[in-house]
């Protein structure tokens, strides 16, 4: 294994992860123009009710 492998799997993983994000973010813009909001990537807002065992 060369030890420039690692700084090409290192370039590619980063690539990959900006394209992941801005796919999510297209998709939310999409649904969001196409009123659609509940089918997006967000995170789920915290729920105000208690819950006990």
């Amino acid at each position: 294994m060369n030890p420039t492998d690692n700084l090409i799997d290192f370039a590619s993983y980063r690539k990959r992860k900006q394209a992941q994000q801005r796919a999510r973010a297209m998709w939310d813009m999409y649904t969001l123009q196409a009123g659609l909001r509940t089918f997006t990537t967000a995170q789920p807002t915290a729920s105000t009710e208690t819950r006990h065992a």
